[in-house]
């Protein structure tokens, strides 16, 4: 069954005047936290064949941290994950070629949450609804199988099966 793993970049740097938001890092505890959901995620059984990265620093640092733990994926930086919205997470995943069975998406709140909630259909897990509702936090993924192809995934078509985190506190 085709998987979704929508990943909330780890913990940044607070917005500054003398830095871009797209330039913001990781913190310490945020990097700490991605080596961290990379090892969750492999202990699960999640390893994605293809990773669509956000353009952003913190979500590349996110991902190349999480990587130290996961085999080798098919990685693919996207521009417009930077400021997207579910529309557009959902074009990008229709326009998948080869049928990956593992996907992971690392970007940005409140797109993250609001694609696992677009996506998630009535029989998902009703404690990860709950925490999706609330927001994806920061270092979390949020996992959702479903039966069909990438180009055919719409509004409630997904179970959402769990909520991944660490224990790395900020």
């Amino acid at each position: 069954m085709p998987t979704l793993l929508l990943v909330r970049h780890a913990k940044a740097e607070p917005p500054s005047d003398n830095l871009s938001d797209h330039d913001r890092s990781l913190t310490l505890p945020g990097r700490t936290s991605a080596t961290e959901l990379g090892e969750v995620l492999r202990e699960a059984g999640l390893v994605p064949d293809v990773v669509l990265v956000s353009s952003a620093v913190r979500t590349q640092q996110t991902w190349k941290l999480m990587s130290s733990s996961l085999e080798t994926a098919d990685v693919r930086v996207e521009e417009e994950l930077y400021e997207t919205h579910v529309g557009g997470v959902q074009e990008l995943l229709a326009a998948l070629e080869g049928e990956p069975n593992i996907v992971a998406v690392i970007g940005h709140e409140p797109t993250m949450s609001a694609t696992a909630a677009h996506f998630a259909g009535p029989d998902s897990d009703t404690p990860s609804l709950q925490r999706i509702a609330q927001g994806l936090p920061t270092g979390n993924a949020a996992s959702l199988v479903f039966e069909g192809t990438w180009a055919s995934l719409d509004t409630s078509d997904a179970n959402l099966n769990g909520i991944y985190a660490t224990r790395a506190l900020y």
